[in-house]
Parts: C-alpha cells; structure tokens; sequence
C-alpha cells in the first residue's frame, strides 16, 4: 500500500530528500520508521475536520453539541505504531497507577465496580463506614497542558528523541470545523489531546499518572473519572481525611490546569453504611473553600447506580425499566421481524443492560427483585420464540436461544472473572479480592487451584464477591477451571449450567 500527497508527509519529506528517498513512493510501514527515524510528525496528518454533534438542551447554544473529530487514516496508522511501543515501555516498567481501570488493556468498569463493591461490603462486616467522594472534571481531554505533559513525559524517562517526536506531533494542531459542508477557517488547538486520536488517551493517563501522590486515601480512577474513598468506623475521621484529600487533590488540578465542575450537582458525595446503621449514620460536610459538596443517597458512578446501603435495588430497577422499554419498542416492530433478527436484536439492545457490573450489584439484592428480573428476561425469550404471554420458561427455552437465566449468567460472569485472575489477565488489585489457597492436600475433583474462602460473619458479608467468587470456583469440577482459553471456559460453563438445569427440571416431575 503506498501513499500519495493528500496523505500529508511534507515537513518529513524534506529530511528524507536529504538521503535521495523518493517519500511518495514509500509503503506505510517505512513512512511510519521514517517518521520515528527522524522524530517528525508529518504537518497534514494534524489537521482534524470537526463535526458538531447536537446532544440535548437548547440548539443555539454551542455548549449542547459534542464535536466529533475526524483525522487522516495514516495519522491514525502511525500512531498506532508509537502507541503499541509507548504502551510496551509503560507495561514493562509498570508506570500507570494501579487503580487506572480507563483506556487499559483487560481492564474495566467491571473489573473497578467490582473492586468497589467488595470493599464497600467488606467494610460494612467490619463496621466500617465508606465516605465517597466522586469528582466530575470540566473538559478533561481538551485542557491538558502540553509544556506540563512533555514535563511529566520526560520525568517518567522517554528518551530525548521521543520526547522529540511527540513534541511534533502535538505542536501545529489545527482544526477546521464542518457545518452544512461548509468548512470554518482554521483554527489552532494550543491545548489539550486530538480528539478522536490513538494516542489521546494514552497521553492522558500520563497527565494525571501522578494524581495518586496529592491523597493519602485511597484513588480510583477510570481515566478522567475520578473518586475518593476513605473507610471508618467514625464518621467524623471520614469528614476530616475526606476534606483534607479533597483539598489536596483540588490544588493538584489547579497546578495542572485541570478544573473541576463544581456547577449543576455533577461533583458530589456519599456515606455508604451498612443497614443496620444507616439511620445513625449522621452526614458528612465535605467542601473546598466556600464551596460545598452536596451528599446524595444514591450516585451514578461508571454507568452503574450505587445506594447508600449497596442494596443494588436502584440499579435493579433501572435495568428492568430499561428492558421492558427497549421490548415494548421491539414489539411496535413486531411485524417485520423473524426469530433470527429477534434474538440478534435482544442480544444487542437487552442482554447488555442484563450484563453491566453484575457481579457489583447483583448479589445485594433481595429475592424480590431477583424474580423481577427474571420475569423480565422471560419477557424477552417469548418475544424471541414468539411464544404466548402466559408461557411457561423452561430449560429448552434458554437452550434454544442459547441465552442463560439471570442467576447463573452472573455466576458465569463472577467465574470469569476468576479465571482472568488464575490466567493472570486481571487487573493486579484483583489481588485484594482474591488468594490462592494454601496446601491442599489429597488431590480431588475439585481440588485444582482453589481458592481461599475467607471467613465471614454477617448476610452482607456473605454477598460479598471476595466469598461469593471462591465459593462458586471451588465448587466446579477441575475439568472446567482446565479450560483451554477464557472463551472456551464461558461456553463450557454455560453447557454445565444447561447440564445443570435440565437435570434440576427431570427431578422435580
């Protein structure tokens, strides 16, 4: 594949005629070498076509549009070259903060939700109280400063030519924006990552890497989502520790021209408390300056909806809501759609909603609430089967649109996940969530890579994914946790439960 002059290498040209290199004729794979060679990103490939995108509010105001970026193909190939290398030089000296879940390889929400949870429960069996403050940064992405990136770049040890190179390609960025294909006049991005780039978020977690060193509580971050966590057993230790980081981390976004949206309740607070003790529980002042932080019985974080007592009640309604609309939407077009699309459409648009951050709610929740859930997934497979209203969900039901019911689909997702952690894929705080168990002993069926199941006292504790997640794996035969790949061990899981469940339907009759 060669590449001609609308792919823009001009300024790299001039080097390169220096050795008699005809550039126009060279393949992608040399301009990229080329470009590294001579630490020059070429001028063409940093001109990005800007398209408004219209969120929600009022049309004529520029603050309810989203712009959507467009940039050259080879500016895209060229810095996945440089992304896959930085990428490499990060992973092999472990630079990124360990709690970093956001634009990271078999990291997560999931896998950060998890992590919450189980330490949110955990505390509850201690007496613990969590306090959580969750911080909403204005315009992270566009606001970086490239002279304290470079800085960082260099701290962190890129040699100079590479410190060279990524100087080049973040100088000299413009950006013409299209409207009703009419293009403004150029404008010049001084600040900030190029949006729809590769190497953008990568570039970001090195901006904030060293966020961590302004608290001494604890950090999770899912690239700019940002929260602190501190635990108790006295409210006011929470206060006090989480007013004082709170100020900490503040004057770090100050010092590196971040800012916080204090405005329209976006940063916000919250005091998790077990059930017993959230009508003594008193609230939590948090503010900076004159400033103060609301507190909320309930907050979004990563999509998913956490209440006070982490009984995943709210979080359970809002997916059966979300199911039963999306259906009723499906059922208007009813008509025009046969099994096949059916089933492909409720994979695409329900399962999902099913699926998200399971293992950090589902387990809290009540029996209740459990039956709703599977009275709404019932739902779906009679819509998919085209089946009566009043029919009965049985085993061939969900083997035949191969889909599992709510309790064991979690339990495969939780399962996974501890396969990730035995495979050594999982995110290296999964550590606090799991251990392997100590001698085992005579060999069994059931005996391999087990699990330590700790101990624990109370029903919240019990629910907690540190007990759930051995007490599943521990139970499974040793053929299943020998499966060859994670993708070979979900759908032998998923025979098993099958297995299971036909097995559980011919002993009731």
């Amino acid at each position: 594949m060669n590449i001609d002059k609308a792919a823009g290498i001009d300024n790299i040209s001039a080097k390169f005629l220096k050795d008699g290199a005809n550039v126009l004729a060279k393949p992608i794979s040399e301009v990229c070498n080329l470009s590294i060679k001579y630490s020059i990103f070429p001028t063409d490939c940093q001109i990005a076509k800007l398209t408004p995108l219209f969120k929600k509010g009022y049309t004529t105001l520029p603050k309810n549009y989203r712009p959507i970026s467009l940039l050259p193909l080879i500016s895209k190939i060229i810095e996945k070259v440089i992304h896959d290398q930085t990428q490499a030089f990060l992973d092999e000296n472990k630079i990124l903060y360990r709690f970093q879940s956001g634009f990271r390889k078999n990291f997560s929400t999931d896998s950060c939700l998890s992590y919450l949870n189980n330490k949110i429960v955990t505390g509850f069996e201690s007496g613990l109280y969590t306090g959580m403050i969750l911080i909403d940064l204005q315009k992270a992405f566009d606001t970086i400063d490239h002279k304290i990136l470079i800085e960082k770049m260099e701290f962190l040890g890129f040699s100079k030519n590479v410190i060279l190179w990524f100087k080049s390609y973040l100088s000299n960025r413009i950006f013409k924006v299209n409207l009703n294909k009419t293009f403004s006049e150029p404008g010049k991005l001084l600040c900030g990552v190029p949006q729809g780039s590769i190497l953008g978020p990568l570039l970001f977690l090195l901006y904030i890497n060293d966020m961590p060193q302004a608290v001494q509580c604890e950090l999770l971050l899912y690239a700019d989502d940002t929260c602190l966590i501190f635990q108790h057993s006295d409210i006011r230790e929470i206060e006090r520790q989480l007013n004082k980081n709170f100020s900490s981390i503040c004057d770090w976004f100050v010092d590196n021209k971040l800012s916080i949206h204090f405005g329209e309740d976006k940063t916000k607070s919250i005091l998790f408390s077990s059930k017993r003790k959230v009508k003594k529980a008193s609230p939590i002042n948090i503010q900076y300056n004159d400033i103060k932080i609301k507190q909320y019985s309930k907050v979004t974080y990563l999509g998913c909806i956490l209440d006070e007592t982490l009984s995943g009640e709210s979080m359970a309604i809002h997916v059966i809501n979300k199911v039963n609309s999306r259906l009723k939407f499906l059922y208007r077009q009813n008509k025009v759609l046969d099994t096949t699309l059916r089933r492909l459409l409720c994979n695409a648009m329900i399962q999902p909603f099913f699926d998200y951050a399971c293992n950090a709610w589902y387990p809290n929740l009540n029996k209740k609430l459990k039956t709703r859930l599977q009275a709404a997934q019932n739902k779906c497979i009679r819509f998919c089967l085209k089946l009566g209203d009043r029919t009965s969900i049985k085993s061939k039901e969900f083997e035949k649109i191969n889909w599992l019911p709510i309790q064991n689909r979690v339990n495969q997702c939780t399962l996974s996940c501890i396969y990730k952690f035995h495979s050594k894929t999982a995110p290296d705080y999964m550590n606090e969530i799991f251990s392997h168990a100590e001698g085992i002993g005579i060999p069994t069926r059931y005996s391999y890579q087990r699990l330590k199941l700790p101990k624990r006292k109370t029903n919240q504790g019990l629910r907690a994914l540190s007990f759930v997640g051995p007490s599943l794996w521990n139970s499974l035969d040793n053929s299943l946790k020998k499966s060859a790949s994670l993708n070979a061990f979900k759908h032998n899981l998923k025979d098993y439960y099958f297995r299971a469940n036909n097995q559980k339907e011919m002993s009731q009759h």
